[in-house]
């Protein structure tokens, strides 16, 4: 079968299974950014006081005004969008605030999910020349990747990862590229910039990425990929200072989120906990919101990224580039977290690490053709499969305890 009608199927079914689970209120983590969003049009500031989506615990105290604790990039932009369609249909938050949620969230976690379904094909159809390896990358790829289940609503998680596997994409290209072309230099350095004002431990993937370019053409990278992530990285400085009179993020002024009646005052249940290092660390990797737990297939991933690694195979600069900012987040969020993103099902920190992850997984598929290592991608994949459906499930979007969490370690109180 053509890896375009394998693509086709699985868009399809994406989309889909988005479209009926699609989120058409504000839950706790998306309604700050919903608040921002709406403030921007209807009043034209960043503050969120007056915001009918105002009641959310992610938001602090600036002077006398509220405002969300969330980066300004992804709202910002959303806002710009939303005042466009808003005055070509008249739909308004006031008058429709159901279809002004839905369309948000079409706008930010499908369009996303099916552009970095795209541009996944794509790299695959590069690396590898077997249709087999990227068909089943393909497959695997759409039904364990967790993020299906954060497409229904407006988070960063989805397009900081669309942002970071386009980028990785071009910067492939742009390494390979016996055109000479700048494009790709541009995109790679554009899109991985952009992913960091999202979310910032993105940072970390663009650095490799630039690492990985100036091994390749020292030039080129100083000249049009520093430049076009330092332009998305400036705007989001810019859009902080006009937010909240400051440069630095709010995530590092921990003063704003204690004012009264803030949630952050007295913090309950999974928020309120201080576990020992080594418990966190066993869940973020293979406990309740485990990345080896929820998406096992990401096990054998890990082994062929360390292959190529260990006998400097011609994949050894994407494993390194892939796979040392992928441990530099995990022990980021291991040392400097303690809440494990709060009730959400799996480690949605890491869902912008994952598309590329499942790269390697492709690659283990391409190593691995036996019978019995067919079966056993078979199991990992039906366990994740399990896993990533339970995410999105019964329309609550990803904001639940997933099942693993609860029948397997029990609930925090």
């Amino acid at each position: 079968m053509k890896s375009s009608t394998v693509f086709t199927m699985c868009a399809v079914v994406a989309a889909t299974v988005v479209a009926i689970l699609l989120q058409t209120t504000p839950h706790t983590n998306s309604g700050s950014r919903f608040a921002t969003v709406e403030s921007l049009v209807n009043r034209g500031t960043f503050a969120i006081d007056d915001s009918p989506f105002s009641d959310t615990v992610d938001k602090v105290m600036i002077g006398d005004h509220a405002y969300s604790s969330k980066p300004p990039m992804l709202p910002t932009l959303a806002a710009a969008i939303y005042f466009l369609f808003s005055k070509l249909t008249g739909i308004t938050f006031t008058d429709h605030p159901t279809v002004s949620i839905a369309f948000i969230n079409v706008i930010f976690g499908l369009i996303p999910y099916l552009l970095l379904l795209y541009f996944f094909r794509k790299l695959l159809e590069k690396l590898f020349n077997s249709r087999r390896t990227v068909n089943l990358g393909i497959l695997v790829f759409t039904f364990n990747f967790i993020g299906l289940g954060y497409a229904t609503d407006f988070t960063n998680h989805v397009p900081s990862a669309a942002c970071l596997l386009a980028a990785f994409y071009f910067a492939f290209e742009a390494r390979h590229d016996s055109r000479l072309r700048r494009s790709p230099w541009i995109l790679a350095g554009f899109l991985g910039g952009l992913a960091s004002t999202f979310e910032f431990w993105a940072g970390f993937f663009t650095l490799a990425f630039l690492v990985y370019l100036f091994s390749a053409n020292p030039g080129k990278t100083l000249r049009l990929f520093l430049p076009a992530a330092a332009l998305t990285v400036a705007a989001h400085f810019a859009l902080n200072l006009a937010a909240t009179g400051s440069l630095l993020p709010v995530y590092l002024r921990p003063e704003l989120y204690r004012f009264g009646g803030s949630y952050w005052n007295e913090p309950t249940g999974i928020d309120s906990l201080s576990e020992p290092k080594h418990v966190y660390f066993f869940h973020i990797l293979l406990g309740h919101h485990g990345i080896f737990s929820m998406t096992p297939v990401f096990l054998p991933a890990v082994l062929s990224i360390v292959s190529a690694v260990k006998n400097r195979t011609n994949r050894m600069p994407e494993a390194l580039t892939i796979g040392v900012p992928t441990l530099a987040v995990l022990l980021f969020l291991g040392f400097r977290t303690r809440n494990y993103g709060g009730v959400c099902a799996g480690l949605r920190w890491m869902i912008l690490a994952m598309p590329l992850l499942f790269v390697f997984v492709a690659q283990w598929i391409e190593e691995h053709r036996s019978g019995r290592s067919m079966a056993l991608l078979a199991f990992l994949f039906l366990v994740g499969f399990a896993n990533m459906a339970d995410v999105p499930w019964a329309n609550a979007g990803p904001w639940h305890n997933s099942a693993w969490h609860k029948h397997v370690f029990g609930l925090y109180p």
